[in-house]
């Protein structure tokens, strides 16, 4: 996966959120820290997967979140600061056989410029943390909402 892949076409995403920064996110000169960048897409990923009705919401920790992060990539392309409303748009471009790939790209609501892009690519963990294949219901929900915008092998 090149980050060069993700494209900046706000119509290739089927689901957007939207994250105010706060002033903790920011670093000392009022831009927003690097590392907030892997929060919001988190953000993004977990109300992505709520809208699809697949963050279980009960039973213990480890499966409220379908699979774990094994790889994340971030690129940036303009800074954001405190107080502005970054717009998280979501889609998963990937589903293979145990992982699984979300891209992102994240838009200052108010410019509108493009802020920064990234993927996450997470793996379908049994409870001995060895990949397993992706579930069927999982799969038939992105396949549903995302069309053939998503691409499905394995």
């Amino acid at each position: 996966m090149q980050l060069a892949d993700i494209t900046h076409d706000r119509n290739a995403y089927s689901f957007s959120t939207e994250i105010r920064v706060r002033l903790s996110e920011t670093d000392a000169v009022g831009i927003v820290y690097f590392g907030s960048f892997s929060v919001y897409m988190d953000v993004g990923r977990m109300d992505y997967l709520n809208h699809l009705g697949l963050q279980k919401h009960g039973g213990p920790v480890r499966d409220l979140i379908p699979g774990a992060v094994v790889a994340a990539h971030l690129n940036f392309h303009a800074p954001a600061h405190y107080n502005d409303i970054l717009v998280v748009n979501v889609r998963l471009a990937r589903v293979g056989a145990t992982s699984y790939t979300f891209h992102f790209l994240m838009v200052n609501k108010r410019t509108p410029k493009v802020v920064a892009t990234g993927a996450l690519t997470l793996a379908w963990l049994d409870p001995d943390f060895r990949p397993v294949r992706i579930p069927d219901d999982f799969r038939a929900a992105v396949q549903a909402f995302e069309g053939e915008r998503v691409v499905v092998n394995g």
